[in-house]
This record gives C-alpha cells, structure tokens and sequence, in this order.
C-alpha cells in the first residue's frame, strides 16, 4: 500500500491521474468511500477480541490501478439502541497492477520507520534485483503472524516466488532504439545467459563463478569507458533497471517498449499510458501521465524515465 506520506520528494499521483483530486476533500472522500464500501476486491483479517475486523479493500479508478483504504469495521449500537456495522478507516494509498505476474527468488521483506513494507528479490528470468512497495502488506503480515521463530520466517519468505509489480513514473522520454547487427545481438543473448548461469554458481557458494563475474565486470566496465569517450551515453546502453537508493522503491529505468495502451482515470478523465517494457530483460508494466512524457510512445522505441516499483506479493 502506497500510504499518503508527504515526506516523499516525487509524486506518485500523477502517474495515475490523482495529482489534482488528493487536495480537494469533498472529491476524494467520494472516492474512498466507493473503495470501502464498494470494493473490487478485499482482505479481511480475523476478527480480534475487541471484535475489530481489520481490512484493505482496493477499488480500480481505471484499468489495472486505483486506491485502497485500510482500516476496521466492527458491529456497534447507534443512539436508538440499534445495531450498526462502523468503520473506521486509519489510511490510504494508491496501487497499479502488471499485465503479468514476475516469478522471483530469494525473497526478503523488511519494513522502515515509517511502516511501509518492501519485499527485495530477484527476477528468476533476468537475475536482475529488485524491490518494491508492498500494497498488500496486511495480508502478508497476517501470514507471518503464524511463524514462531526467525529460522520460520526465512523459511516462509524462500516460498514467495511470485510478485505483480508496476512501475508508477513520475517523468519519462520516448528514445529511438539501438541498432545492432544480427551478429552482436547473437554475441549479448549468449553474454546474458553465461552471466546467468555464473550469477546460478555464485549463488550456491561456488567462488569460481564468483571470480569470473567479477572479471566480465570490470572486462565489460572497460569497455563501456572506452566507448563513453566517444559515443553518447544513450547509444551506449541498450538498458538499464536501477535502484538508487535502498528502502524507497525509486528505479531509473530504460528499456524496450513491447506495447502500449492508453488508459483513463474514471475519476478524474486524465489520460495515461500504461506500457509493458523490458529493461535488461526485466518485464515491468510501467503506468505514466500522458502530460509527463515526452515523444510518441509505440512499440520497438525505448521508455526512459524514473518511478515508483510497487506491487503485490502473490499468494
């Protein structure tokens, strides 16, 4: 759940269309009573021994995203002495879903000081690392309150292998694509499955495999250095999914456009891009402001651009 933290120096609203509305009480109120008593869909705990039912419940504001509100509902009497269901909502937030779910390993969740939620990973088909803002955090700490020691989380946690993530982009730029010959993109797919398989070896604790990949880093950063000194950083890269700082979801992003829709926000009929691109063989779906693009997104062109990873784990 993307929680309405104003410590934040990017605006996540505006990819989805919700920039203007979150000022304006009466609009948004609407809106997130919609999402509690109209979900699309909900998670509900257990009722607790005060009788608390404690919930998210999502409502989509356009195709793939919307808002969500947490809170509780629990039976009441009113003034006439009649029974009443209250609810009480503490908080909401915001959340996008991918075309398709992203199977990862190696999982690990944490929390910061704030209380948000994020689950660290890899890609299995890209070995690329990520993380992302958890939106479903209730329902995941529901499950870790069955585990009785640390040995039992870690055990639960190597079982999270499917993530839906999107990207949220606050600004982005539409590129021409990198032209290779069919000889260099044969060399890069055997590269990219060669490091793959090293990244596999690593991981089990296999110290060649270490070396050598250690070795095609600074081979590869050599090269990257001799060819900056004269070509354009943009020309040189094909791609890249970048996480710039730990325990903010942030990633600078440039990849390959594979589609692209466009989408409105029912709520307030501001128009989006939703698009599904690869960066260095991560897929992310990555949802943008029509306003905050710039160039004419379709398919084969690069998406450049900067946004919030967040998702659900898949249960």
């Amino acid at each position: 759940m993307f929680h309405n933290n104003k410590s934040t120096t990017m605006n996540f609203y505006r990819p989805l269309g919700l920039q203007d509305i979150v000022t304006k009480k009466c609009e948004i109120d609407k809106i997130l009573r919609l999402a509690s008593f109209e979900p699309d869909f909900k998670y509900e705990k257990k009722a607790d021994k005060k009788g608390r039912v404690y919930f998210d419940r999502y409502k989509f504001l356009g195709k793939g995203f919307g808002v969500n509100v947490h809170g509780f509902r629990m039976m009441d009497t009113n003034e006439q002495g009649e029974e009443i269901e209250r609810f009480e909502i503490s908080d909401w937030g915001i959340f996008a879903k991918g075309h398709a779910d992203t199977v990862a390993s190696h999982a690990l969740v944490d929390c910061d000081d704030s209380g948000m939620f994020y689950l660290f990973a890899e890609d299995l088909a890209s070995k690329n690392t990520f993380e992302l803002r958890v939106n479903n955090a209730l329902e995941l700490l529901d499950r870790y309150s069955d585990l009785r020691s640390l040995d039992h989380v870690l055990d639960y946690e190597q079982t999270l292998s499917e993530v839906d993530m999107a990207l949220l982009m606050t600004e982005g730029t539409v590129l021409l694509p990198v032209e290779k010959s069919p000889q260099q993109q044969f060399l890069q797919s055997v590269e990219d499955q060669i490091r793959k398989e090293l990244i596999e070896k690593s991981r089990a604790g296999d110290a060649a495999a270490e070396l050598v990949l250690a070795q095609m880093a600074q081979h590869s950063g050599a090269i990257l250095g001799e060819r900056l000194g004269n070509e354009d950083l943009l020309t040189v890269l094909d791609g890249y999914f970048l996480n710039m700082e730990e325990q903010t979801g942030v990633f600078y992003v440039l990849g390959d456009i594979k589609t692209v829709d466009e989408i409105t926000n029912a709520a307030t009929d501001e128009k989006l891009y939703c698009m599904n691109i690869s960066a260095t063989e991560t897929m992310v779906t990555v949802y943008i402001n029509q306003k905050d693009l710039m160039g004419l997104p379709t398919a084969g062109m690069r998406l450049m651009g900067v946004g919030l990873l967040q998702g659900f784990v898949t249960f």
